[in-house]
C-alpha cells in the first residue's frame, strides 16, 4: 500500500492535502528524475511509481505550472458533499459542533480570499497554507496556531465522517 492510499483510507483530508503538497513538490524540482529516485529509494517502488503517475497526470492535464489535478477536484467535490450530508441528512453532531466552533475562523479566511469557496474548500486551503508556512520555517503567531488547532478538529471530524460514510466503520 502506497503513502497515498493509506492515507486515503485512514484521513481523507491529509489525503488530498498530501496530493496538493506532491503537486507542488514536483513542480518546485522541475519534474527532475532525481526527485523520483530519491522518493523511491526512501518510500519504495510503489510510491515512486504513484508519483510518477501523478507527474504524468499533472503534465497530461497541463498543470506543470499551477493548478490541482481532476483527481484532487474530485476529492475534494466528494468532502464537500459530505460536509452536507454530514451537516443536514445524518446530522452528524459532532461534525456539526466542530463546525460551529470553526466557522468564525472560516468566515475570516473567506473575507481575506478572492473567490468564493466551499467551507471546505476554505478548510483545506488554510490547512495548507499554514503547511506551507512551516515548512518554509516561517514564525506562525500563537493565534494563528489556535485557529489552525480548530481547523485540525473540523478536518478530523470530517474524516471520521468520510470512514463511517465510505467504508462503513
Amino acid at each position: 500500500m502506497t503513502q497515498a492510499q493509506q492515507k486515503r483510507a485512514e484521513h481523507i483530508v491529509e489525503y488530498l492535502l498530501y496530493l496538493w503538497v506532491m503537486e507542488g513538490v514536483l513542480r518546485s524540482a522541475g519534474f527532475r528524475e532525481e526527485l523520483f529516485a530519491a522518493f523511491e529509494a526512501e518510500h519504495g517502488q510503489a510510491d515512486g511509481d504513484w508519483l510518477r503517475e501523478l507527474a504524468r497526470t499533472l503534465r497530461e492535464e497541463g498543470l506543470v505550472e499551477a493548478g490541482h489535478t481532476g483527481h484532487a477536484h474530485e476529492v475534494l467535490t466528494e468532502l464537500a458533499l459530505l460536509h452536507d450530508l454530514l451537516l443536514g441528512a445524518m446530522e452528524d453532531p459532532v461534525y456539526r459542533d466542530a463546525v460551529v466552533v470553526a466557522q468564525p475562523i472560516l468566515d475570516d479566511f473567506r473575507r481575506k480570499t478572492d473567490r468564493p469557496m466551499h467551507p471546505v474548500e476554505q478548510l483545506c486551503t488554510a490547512l495548507y497554507g499554514w503547511w506551507l508556512l512551516r515548512a518554509q520555517g516561517k514564525e506562525v503567531s500563537a493565534e494563528t496556531a489556535e485557529a489552525m488547532g480548530v481547523l485540525r478538529q473540523m478536518a478530523n471530524a470530517l474524516a471520521r465522517g468520510h470512514i463511517r460514510v465510505y467504508q462503513g466503520r
